[in-house]
């Protein structure tokens, strides 16, 4: 074998271990950054967990399921969210969802304003990080799927048997061992990623929560409303 031969072969291999480093590399990148997407959206279910505690919090709070309307009305969501979800626990952990809250103001009507405005200005900050949240995962599932798009365009199985192929003088066996078309697209077919979904279910998206500067006026008229003897508790 001549120097020019061994360079050729020298070339050869280390084409085809760039080859294959990009795509053991991009591959592992992929998996990474999917895995980190999982991460997001379990931290983001815990976020919702802890926006649906609040909601019940602020139900239980309010007392009367009339009282729970008005409150609904005035925020405009229709379903009442997590609403189900409170009715389906126990009167004792309904009890518990206030128990750590701070009363605050020296008469039983003061306290009773207090705990819905401290309540809703804590449920509204949550919600607002959550739409942050939120905008985020749906950002970051975009632009996953485009890696992904990318590289299952770039790593083609067959693309890359080819290329290999190729640089062996088109003997098929040094990177198929033999494979038949249809074994080679099945391989080609497992070496994909899947296109990433995230469903309603999955991803629910956070209500949407006014400040409560804008909504302090009707609030309190609210409050007025239904701080009556037997509607809610002092």
């Amino acid at each position: 074998m001549g120097d020019v031969d061994k360079v050729l072969d020298a070339l050869k291999v280390h084409i085809k271990k760039e080859i294959v480093d990009n795509f053991f590399a991009d591959r592992v990148y992929v998996e990474e950054d999917t895995e980190l997407l999982g991460q997001e959206v379990q931290d983001y279910a815990k976020g919702m967990a802890g926006l649906g505690r609040r909601f019940m919090a602020l139900y239980q709070a309010l007392g009367a399921k009339d009282a729970c309307a008005g409150m609904m009305a005035v925020l405009k969501l229709d379903p009442w969210p997590f609403y189900p979800e409170y009715g389906n626990l126990s009167g004792r952990e309904q009890l518990e969802l206030l128990q750590d809250i701070r009363r605050r103001g020296l008469t039983a009507f003061r306290r009773f304003r207090n705990l819905i405005f401290d309540l809703y200005e804590r449920l509204q900050q949550e919600s607002v990080t959550l739409h942050e949240a939120y905008a985020k995962i749906q950002t970051h599932l975009r632009l996953l799927n485009e890696d992904i798009h990318k590289f299952n365009l770039s790593y083609d199985f067959g693309l890359i048997a080819a290329q290999m192929e190729a640089l062996d003088g088109g003997r098929e066996e040094c990177m198929t061992g033999g494979l038949l078309a249809p074994e080679r697209e099945e391989l080609s077919t497992r070496m994909r990623f899947k296109r990433q979904k995230l469903t309603e279910e999955q991803l629910p998206p956070p209500p949407v929560l006014p400040p409560l500067t804008e909504i302090q006026r009707k609030l309190e008229s609210l409050i007025e409303r239904i701080y009556l003897p037997g509607v809610c508790c002092s």
